[in-house]
């Protein structure tokens, strides 16, 4: 066979969404047929016994093209391999039999290439699929289940109108505040159904179904940017919520463990980075499954003028199990290629394996419902961006207690616009990766163990990323280094790790403190009132004794003023250091629960609906019940920010409440920046009070409310809309006044990012201290 590059025809120009019109386009005429099964697009897959194609000069004749029939087992991918329609038939005729006696008419031959009215030309690949008898039977191979941790791959088992439903825990996903099992959503049940699991030594109760299930969407509303009409997207995939936590693992079992999730959405979509490439899944029923993705946008069904297509079609590897029933569910990991670049063939333990599908049925028949071999299996990052969960990874690294990144990103990006001073702006802008990450970019919660690999973390984040950590090497009971270069935690307090850096990140300045309402009130009202010795005052009425627990966080942004006083006229990387992290501290500012004593609900008050709490325990290990609003940080700052910023929603809020500039009058010294921060607490907690944020969090556990996140940005988006707002604006004035008392001047260079990183990773470098440190760090600097 030719390579079709030389040809007159560049196929290879083509895209995905010229191969989904052209299938479009033709699919009804394709589908007529009387020997097609289905359709769907991939690359064109060239016989494994066809020679590849020789070059210019070692023979005018070119390779003779096989015609044996073509099959997913006898066919690969090659590097020449040109998109194209793939076109399942039922039985293989060649093509000189068409028209003769006994056989099929002429009319029914699948075309070569389909064209377009505009003149493109698409190259269609037939393929030998036969579809499996219905009732025959499946080898049983035996499968020795773990003896009593759960996790992904085991069989799960529901009894729906006395009959049991048998389905595979594909793997664990969260929506931020509860834990969920995903599996096939045929097999869970009505919400609340009691759902069993299998190990070694039998059955035992995991959850109840969820009413978070998924049975199709409209592909135009999954995939707005591809041409197929009149066509649902196969999803069929539900959830299971977990009665107790301890009982589980997110691995899956007999493959390494769990690694991120291969993110596969509309805008990096590639035929060349999937097709034909291995995956491997563990079925409940099956034990290890092993197949290449061999097509995308199946389509299996037509009902009623619409038609059923699934995101991939898998195929088993020559020779090896089939999915059975039972296998819905199944997790399946797209591998990686191994150190040498190829396929990698070391022991599955050492594969690098990412999440990529869930199986959910085999290959069904239009006319008979027949189910074939060939997996049709949902995007995980389809089923992430629609049921607003997060897969769940051993270790992963926890953001509880802390705003989002997306939070501190989002207002360090949009003060550099704000900035008035012309040198100062061009500097920040020419850095403005190394501060933050882009607002295109951040479309979602980056993973900190990501940020610290890539070897620079923005600086944005740097403060809760690196410094709220223990310095390496600090190892955990496995012998791990659980440690960060620059890390800057002492102590263990309640499982985690604590330390000066902490308490700069809050302050509960929402008790009475010298006659009035709030310590907010009082320092507004006598900005003398922000000292050390006040705050010492302050919390010595609450009865509060623990350093770790006086948040000074407007006494760190008059550290901060300082420094950069400092620095604007000498040196730019330390200024710029500064500059950068200084937005996580602002940050923290305009959000509500920073500054509340309320910051994860209220602990005097029983929550609306009872329920568990998330994390605290008794002394049996059972969970404590919670309070009300128990739970709220994490899902306000995090995972509703975060959400939000996934659904386009969150930069749009905020930019309406943004004008040329901040529009703010500058402060002369640091008193007056942490003056600034102080009035920007108060103001946020006047426009977003803690009491509606709870109030707002326990609505979300209402009966038929949406997710916790849609809820939350329903009820409380316009608003946080607008203190982050107030943040950005903060944040560009504080610059701009630190940069004109200190006579700022640099020309807008790029500076090196390891020069930064030096500075962060030095813990002498804009020093975390408690409150009783703070006042010789502002007059005595240090880096």
């Amino acid at each position: 066979m030719r390579d079709m590059r030389s040809t007159d025809f560049d196929f290879s120009t083509l895209s995905l969404a010229d191969l989904i019109e052209a299938r479009d386009t033709f699919h009804f005429h394709l589908m007529s047929k009387a020997n097609v099964v289905g359709t769907a697009v991939g690359l064109y897959l060239i016989r494994n016994k066809e020679e590849w194609p020789k070059n210019p000069g070692e023979g005018a004749n070119p390779p003779r093209k096989k015609t044996y029939p073509r099959e997913f087992g006898n066919s690969q991918v090659r590097d020449y391999s040109w998109p194209c329609i793939i076109v399942l038939v039922r039985e293989w005729v060649d093509e000189h039999a068409f028209g003769r006696k006994g056989m099929p008419s002429s009319a029914d031959m699948v075309p070569k290439r389909i064209y377009l009215p505009d003149g493109r030309i698409v190259p269609v690949c037939t393929v030998l699929a036969p579809p499996l008898p219905q009732g025959a039977p499946l080898p049983m191979t035996p499968v020795v289940w773990p003896q009593e941790t759960l996790g992904g791959g085991l069989p799960l088992l529901v009894e729906v109108q006395k009959e049991q439903h048998v389905a595979t825990i594909g793997c664990l996903v969260s929506d931020g505040h509860t834990t969920y099992a995903l599996t096939a959503r045929h097999a869970c049940g009505e919400p609340g159904t009691e759902v069993l699991a299998t190990l070694r030594d039998g059955t035992t109760r995991i959850g109840t179904s969820s009413d978070r299930q998924i049975t199709r969407r409209l592909f135009s509303e999954v995939y707005p940017a591809l041409p197929l009409r009149q066509t649902w997207l196969g999803l069929d995939v539900g959830l299971v919520r977990l009665d107790d936590m301890r009982d589980w693992t997110s691995n899956v079992y007999g493959l390494p463990k769990m690694k991120p999730l291969f993110d596969v959405y509309e805008q990096n979509l590639s035929l060349r980075r999937l097709m034909d490439q291995p995956v491997v899944a563990v079925g409940g029923a099956s034990g290890l499954l092993q197949g290449k993705l061999k097509a995308m946008f199946y389509r299996y069904r037509s009902v009623g003028g619409f038609d059923y297509v699934s995101d991939f079609l898998i195929a088993p590897v020559p020779g090896g199990k089939v999915p059975r029933h039972g296998d819905s569910g199944a997790l399946w990991h797209l591998q990686m290629p191994g150190p040498d670049g190829k396929e990698d063939k070391r022991p599955m333990a050492q594969r690098d394996l990412r999440p990529l599908a869930i199986e959910w049925g085999a290959q069904v028949l239009a006319d008979g419902g027949e189910r074939s071999t060939y997996s049709v299996a949902t995007s995980l990052s389809n089923i992430s961006k629609l049921l607003d969960v997060e897969l769940v990874i051993e270790d992963a690294d926890g953001v509880s207690g802390t705003w989002g990144a997306v939070g501190h990103y989002s207002i360090g990006s949009l003060a550099i616009d704000l900035v008035r001073d012309p040198q100062l702006k061009a500097l920040l802008a020419a850095n403005a990766d190394l501060m933050s990450i882009p607002l295109d970019s951040l479309t979602k919660e980056p993973k900190q163990r990501d940020l610290l690999e890539s070897g620079f973390v923005p600086l944005a984040d740097v403060p809760d990323i690196v410094w709220k950590k223990y310095p390496s090497p600090h190892r955990n009971r496995k012998g791990e280094d659980i440690g960060v270069v620059g890390g800057r935690d002492t102590m263990t307090v309640n499982r985690r790790s604590s330390g000066p850096e902490h308490p700069n990140h809050h302050c509960d300045a929402d008790q009475p403190f010298r006659g009035h309402a709030t310590l907010l009130d009082a320092c507004i009202a006598d900005p003398n009132l922000i000292s050390a010795a006040s705050w010492n005052e302050y919390f010595q009425t609450l009865g509060e004794n623990n350093p770790l627990r006086k948040g000074i966080l407007p006494l760190r942004i008059w550290q901060y003023f300082e420094r950069l006083k400092d620095y604007a006229a000498t040196d730019p990387a330390k200024f710029l250091a500064a500059a950068g992290t200084l937005a996580h501290y602002v940050g923290d500012a305009c959000q509500p629960l920073h500054g509340s004593s309320m910051s994860d609900g209220d602990e005097s008050l029983q929550p609306d609906i009872p329920r568990d709490s998330p994390s605290r325990e008794n002394a049996d290990g059972s969970k404590k019940p919670a309070y009300r609003g128990e739970g709220v940080h994490g899902a306000f700052e995090t995972d509703m920010i975060s959400s939000a910023a996934s659904r386009g929603l969150l930069f749009a809020e905020i930019l309406k409440n943004l004008d040329a500039d901040h529009g703010l009058v500058l402060r002369t010294d640091g008193r007056e920046a942490a003056l600034a921060v102080v009035e920007l607490m108060k103001e946020v907690a006047g426009i977003l009070p803690p009491t509606d944020i709870i109030d707002a969090y326990e609505r979300s556990f209402a009966p038929g409310s949406p997710s916790h996140n849609k809820a939350l940005w329903a009820d409380l988006g316009v608003r946080t809309g607008e203190v982050m707002a107030l943040g950005a604006r903060t944040l560009a004035m504080i610059w701009d006044a630190a940069w004109t008392k200190g006579n700022g001047n640099a020309q807008a260079v790029r500076l090196d990012p390891d020069d930064l990183r030096t500075l962060y990773e030095n813990p002498d470098f804009m020093r975390s201290v408690t409150v009783d440190g703070i006042e010789h760090e502002i007059s005595n600097p240090t880096v």
